[in-house]
């Protein structure tokens, strides 16, 4: 087996265990939510004045920087663990490119110090509802916490404003709580893929003259997105935008070795999740190729109903789904760019 196929191997390897420590940091930044939600219900539970009057404006303005300083050291704890993560994410992928390449080859090792610096201030770009969203890490705690203490403080007005109860207040905190341990989640899990992501790329590029650019690695599962389908096991420049792609991204990549530079490593595998179970497979089975093996109910729940017959009759593969930005085509648009397909399969 190729140098290629065992670092596919290593990096989906090592993307669960980028997803179990994205969990470990998502604990830690829910304390934050809670204490947050916490005080403010003691707060409500203590009484709070008519409202409109100046002293109900005091008690919602002293809670919003009760709040304001919470979630601040919510993302004062965030930083912190991404920073060491970003640093241990450099060692790793100097000691998996190191094992990949020929035992002569002399490869740049940047300074974890560096990667982690580089990584933090590196802003994602995230495919969003309303077209591509760049922020940073800072930027997107930073708008994390302002809009959830918004988001406390708009529900204890809603419900002072209708004369609802302490006790009536403090059911919409709790509704508001797990609302907002669920964002954390999909803003924790992408920043930390983030940082992974970054940390690899720093590495690739100190050494860019052994390597030819990147591969895509997507989850070979149900829940991977149109886009993350269509790219898995695809190249890519190293300046081509890089993983993550969208909101709780979990595709990965791997470099691309010198066929001169690369040593020859037996036996590789990547694990894929279908409807029975777990599995591994070769490590350069693509999506398309673990999709079309799976059962015609499973490639229906996926796909969905009408593009299951495109891709099944149709004969179209799951990168004719996306554009080039690697938005979703809608049923019609396809039909405009595929209308063969459509014929084939019956629609």
């Amino acid at each position: 087996m190729s140098a290629q196929g065992f670092l596919v191997d290593a990096a989906t390897r090592h993307q669960i265990y980028v997803q179990r420590y994205a969990g470990g940091n998502l604990k830690r930044a829910a304390k934050f939510i809670s204490k947050a939600i916490n005080t403010a219900k003691e707060r409500v539970a203590a009484g709070l004045s008519a409202y409109g009057t100046k002293r109900y404006a005091s008690q919602i303005a002293a809670l919003s920087g009760d709040l304001a300083a919470i979630y601040g050291d919510m993302k004062g704890q965030v930083v912190m663990d991404l920073t060491d993560f970003g640093a241990y994410e450099a060692e790793f992928n100097v000691t998996m490119l190191g094992k990949a390449v020929k035992a002569v080859v002399q490869f740049n090792v940047p300074a974890p110090e560096m990667v982690a610096a580089a990584a933090l201030a590196d802003p994602l770009e995230l495919e969003a509802r309303k077209g591509l969203q760049r922020i940073s890490i800072s930027g997107a705690l930073d708008q994390f916490g302002t809009k959830k203490a918004a988001e406390i403080i708009g529900e204890i007005q809603i419900g002072s404003a209708l004369g609802e109860t302490s006790q009536q207040i403090s059911g919409r905190l709790s509704s508001v709580h797990q609302m907002q341990q669920d964002q954390a989640s999909a803003l924790v899990r992408t920043m930390t893929n983030h940082v992974s992501s970054t940390a690899r790329m720093e590495v690739l590029k100190v050494n860019d003259d052994i390597l030819e650019g990147w591969t895509a690695i997507a989850t070979l599962d149900g829940h991977t997105t149109p886009y993350c389908r269509s790219i898995d096991q695809k190249w890519f420049p190293f300046d081509a935008p890089k993983p993550p792609f969208h909101w709780s991204c979990r595709t990965s990549f791997v470099p691309r070795i010198k066929p001169e530079y690369a040593r020859e490593i037996k036996g590789s595998t990547r694990p894929a999740v279908g409807p029975d179970g777990a599995e591994l497979v070769s490590s350069k089975t693509t999506y398309q190729e673990w999709l079309s093996r799976q059962p015609a109910s499973f490639q229906r729940d996926v796909l969905g109903p009408n593009r299951y017959e495109l891709f099944t009759k149709g004969e179209l593969t799951l990168d004719k789904f996306v554009d080039d930005a690697g938005r979703t085509l809608t049923l019609q648009q396809l039909k405009d760019l595929e209308p063969a397909a459509f014929e084939r399969a019956g629609l």
